[in-house]
């Protein structure tokens, strides 16, 4: 018996190749925004875990009774600071190591470092901790206690 397998022309070759271009261009797009909410998740739950570690330390007594207000600063210089609180979230966190969200960040934001604001004693319009990235207080770049439009599609 004669064997007749030729395999493959260039012209099928070229239309598998053409297929599997067009199908990776049109999946690309919906790829890079599930890597985008993926990578908004993770700021968000990074900065809820640095909020509920500064509300656990201000929840013991005599470090609530040492802390004063901590105004905008970046988490990784404040939790490497020497006050109690700082510790006690350090101790809680388990390091001191510099967080960054990994989002894309659309506007003015400079950096994407956790900056934290601390109000022992809030008043009637303040939560007792505030996280945002990206170094401003505009509630578009808040991760906690509620997320701003930077971290919304």
């Amino acid at each position: 018996m004669k064997k007749t397998n030729k395999g493959f022309s260039l012209v099928e070759l070229i239309i598998v190749i053409a297929i599997m271009a067009i199908l990776a261009g049109a999946l690309a797009p919906a790829l890079i925004k599930y890597i985008n909410k993926s990578r908004a998740s993770a700021a968000i739950s990074n900065g809820q875990q640095i909020a509920s570690a500064v509300q656990t330390a201000l929840s013991n007594e005599s470090i609530f009774d040492a802390s004063s207000d901590v105004s905008l600063q970046k988490y990784s210089s404040w939790v490497g600071g020497s006050t109690a609180l700082a510790k006690e979230v350090k101790k809680t966190l388990g390091s001191n190591s510099q967080h960054k969200a990994k989002k894309t960040l659309k506007g003015s934001a400079s950096d994407y470092d956790y900056y934290i604001e601390v109000h022992p004693v809030p008043n009637s319009s303040q939560e007792m901790v505030k996280v945002y990235v990206g170094g401003t207080s505009s509630d578009d770049y808040m991760v906690y206690p509620t997320m701003g439009k930077q971290w919304k599609d």
